[in-house]
């Protein structure tokens, strides 16, 4: 499952999302779906108090999010709540680097040159 950048993206949540659950309910949400494909992003929600990050994947139509990621925690977030795309360490570790954030050996495997 590779990771997919979503420059630009963002959306709100149509209705309140409770501390466990696990589909994103986003109008766009088919959308994001054929965006994503087989791969998966990280997404930022942040209702002015707080900030959680979310690994999303496609199920179906809908969008499955892991909640909690990247050292936040699970909120209850309310309808309205901003949902973005915005880089984070884990989509840039599973980019550009190793999970100990090694970039320079990493860049040199996709440019030899160390332009």
């Amino acid at each position: 499952m590779s990771y997919v950048w979503l420059n630009g993206y963002k959306t709100k949540l149509q209705e309140r999302l409770s501390k466990d659950a696990g589909l994103l309910p986003i109008a766009d949400a088919q959308s994001l779906a054929t965006k994503l494909g087989s791969g998966h992003t990280y997404l930022v929600m942040s209702d002015g108090t707080g900030t959680e990050i979310v690994k999303a994947t496609t199920f179906g139509n809908e969008i499955k999010i892991e909640r909690a990621q990247g050292g936040t925690e699970a909120m209850a977030l309310p309808p309205g709540t901003c949902v973005k795309w915005e880089a984070t360490k884990m989509g840039i570790e599973e980019t550009v680097c190793d999970a100990e954030f090694k970039c320079q050996e990493k860049l040199k495997e996709v440019d030899p040159c160390g332009c």
